[in-house]
């Protein structure tokens, strides 16, 4: 305090002799202390907001550093846990960093191939660049690979190969500085599916244009490549030679033998087929039993015969079957075509129609489509056109034929027999007209015909007090259409029939094979049984495996084909075979009807045998639906001619 006024008292003395009064000189002293006051407050102030703002700021950059940090993370687990790899390289490919999943796929540890180019280790060595170029290599950024996914084969460390798929991109760390990122996969499993569904798509696209069996081509291959020739603009190019072959007796080896040694003969012609071929020439499997062979350039008969002999000879070759042999013969049709424009089914046909003229009855095995025989298919054809007619206006009439049932010496039923009446007058024979029938696919119209025809007359009889049933033939076509039962029931119905009335004739020879238990038409009579209808084998004793159908089909009846009547009075072993048929069918309980009787004496025989239902001209000939009811009406007894009687009314 002491010190204080000292001082303030020397302040005093120091500024008299100034003339400053000393009041005043305090005053301006607290004004700047004040004054020093405020700035060293503003100055302090301004060091607050400062520090503030920096530790905001470094907050900022804290936080963009951990941001930063934890990108890098998430990119670095990514990249390490990646499925598919990846590998980081300079522009001459050397790799400066690869993820572990690359490694995986190609076998080799990250420090192994640090500083490598893939080339040297991924390359099979049949594809490997050499060593010179492996060290020239620098990625070209315009090529193929950076702008599309690559597939190429590749090898593991362990020599494993496989496929491996990639793409390129390029990035640029630091400015002038290029460097590649290769992103791949292992793709083995795809590429192995992707094989696989090529092999599908080619088996498929092969089954579509070859027979499975005999793997030649089918019959829309073969059109389609005879029909490129037969189009080409100049005619010396359009010529083509044509052979249509169909095996003799196939179905015998069929029935035989089964449908494992019908298969190897069938596999048999088609190498025989090949091994006749010449190049350039077609071959196809058309269905069944018959084959077609084209012959491109072949402009003659005597050309054309002369491949068919060989054919026919080959064919003809016997081939082991176990401990026997097989063996079969063919009958050709050949045909050429003429430089007109024509289509391959034209030249088929032509050839078909001259196949027929070669199975004919003492005709040679080899038949040509000349002009004769274009003349008589001319003829023919007309002809088959006035029956398509005729079919699509319900032309087809019918006749019915009575069987007589010798216990009572009545009529118990009748056949209906399909006729083609011409405008003209001449009526066309069964034999002509239903092999027109067959070759359009037709027989169902007649066969459904035959059922309406049937059913209306089993129908009239009935309202007449006459219990008779009726039988119609049964195609194989008809048998294994889908709308059959349908049909055949409806026809019944509205008849106002039991299907007891009806009885279904079905070909003994539409069976094939000793086995006919996986038959179409064997299901359908199995079929027709379990609905009540009776169904006989017709023309019974002929086909090639009769006797075992018996032990398989559940069948009501056969009918003895004429073949074996006509000769039962006088010739052994049609006696043997009869009576061994009629004993066999009595212990199946099986039932008999003899067809084709002429005389009393084979009457007497078949009744004498135990075959009581006959039907013949000896009993009475097709007549019309009239002339049945009327016979039917009178009930005139039925007397049988005898052989003498006959012949002397010939005479």
């Amino acid at each position: 305090m002491v010190t204080t006024t000292n001082s303030i008292a020397t302040l005093g003395d120091w500024l008299a002799p100034l003339g400053i009064d000393l009041a005043l000189a305090y005053l301006a002293m607290e004004v700047a202390l004040v004054v020093l006051l405020v700035v060293t407050l503003g100055v302090l102030l301004v060091k607050v907001r400062v520090s503030e703002r920096a530790k905001s700021a470094l907050s900022e950059v804290e936080q963009t550093l951990d941001a930063v940090s934890a990108k890098e993370a998430i990119l670095s687990a990514v990249a390490q846990h990646a499925n598919d790899g990846l590998v980081y390289q300079d522009m001459n490919a050397r790799i400066l960093w690869a993820n572990p999943a690359y490694c995986r796929t190609m076998g080799w540890e990250l420090d192994e191939i640090i500083g490598r180019r893939p080339q040297e280790y991924c390359f099979p060595p049949e594809v490997k660049p050499t060593d010179e170029e492996i060290e020239n290599y620098v990625f070209d950024t315009d090529s193929f690979e950076f702008h599309n996914l690559v597939r190429r084969p590749n090898i593991r460390k362990n020599g494993e190969r496989f496929w491996h798929e990639f793409n390129l991109s390029v990035v640029e760390p630091q400015p002038g500085k290029k460097r590649v990122i290769l992103v791949s996969r292992d793709v083995t499993s795809q590429v192995n599916r992707e094989h696989e569904l090529e092999r599908a798509r080619a088996d498929l696209h092969h089954a579509a244009l070859h027979d499975a069996l005999t793997g030649l081509n089918n019959r829309t291959a073969f059109l389609a490549a005879t029909d490129a020739i037969l189009r080409k603009p100049k005619v010396e190019d359009r010529a083509i030679g044509l052979l249509y072959i169909d095996l003799d007796h196939f179905k015998a080896v069929n029935d035989s033998n089964g449908h494992a040694a019908g298969d190897r003969l069938l596999i048999h012609v088609a190498a025989a087929i090949r091994a006749n071929a010449e190049e350039g020439d077609l071959s196809c499997r058309m269905g069944g039993d018959e084959f077609v062979v084209g012959c491109p350039g072949v402009t003659d008969f005597e050309t054309l015969q002369h491949i068919a002999d060989g054919l026919m000879e080959r064919i003809r070759t016997p081939i082991a079957w176990g401990d026997s042999t097989l063996s079969c013969g063919a009958s050709i049709g050949i045909a050429l075509s003429t430089g007109d424009r024509t289509t391959a089914e034209d030249l088929i046909r032509s050839a078909d129609f001259a196949l027929y003229e070669a199975k004919a009855p003492g005709a040679p095995r080899i038949a040509r489509y000349d002009a004769e025989l274009h003349e008589r298919q001319e003829v023919a054809n007309a002809l088959m056109e006035e029956f398509v007619e005729t079919l699509d206006n319900d032309g087809i009439s019918f006749v019915y034929q009575p069987i007589l049932d010798t216990r009572t010496g009545k009529i118990r039923s009748f056949e209906s027999l399909a006729r083609w009446n011409r405008d003209n007058g001449e009526v066309v024979p069964p034999d002509q007209f239903l092999i027109y029938a067959a070759r359009l696919n037709r027989m169902t119209d007649i066969d459904f015909a035959a059922i309406r025809a049937t059913a209306s007359l089993v129908a009239e009889l009935d309202r007449r007090g006459h219990k008779i049933r009726g039988a119609f033939n049964t195609s194989s076509e008809s048998l294994a259409h889908p709308d059959f039962m349908a049909r055949l029931e409806f026809e019944a119905r509205e008849a106002g029939l039991s299907a007891k009335s009806l009885v279904a004739e079905v070909l003994e020879t539409t069976f094939f094979g000793s086995d006919t238990t996986n038959n179409v038409a064997a299901v359908r009579i199995n079929e027709l049984r379990q609905h009540g209808f009776s169904v006989y084998l017709d023309d019974f004793g002929v086909g090639y495996a009769g006797l075992s159908h018996l032990g398989q089909l559940d069948v009501s009846g056969v009918k003895l084909d004429r073949s074996l009547i006509a000769n039962v009075t006088r010739d052994r072993s049609a006696r043997i075979i009869t009576t061994s048929i009629l004993r066999l069918c009595d212990e199946l309980g099986v039932g008999t009807l003899a067809e084709g009787i002429e005389t009393a004496e084979q009457a007497e025989f078949m009744v004498a045998h135990g075959c009581y239902r006959l039907q013949g001209f000896g009993i009475a000939c097709p007549m019309s639906r009239d002339a049945l009811l009327s016979m039917v009406e009178k009930g005139a007894p039925i007397v049988i001619p005898s052989e003498i009687s006959l012949l002397t009314h010939s005479a």
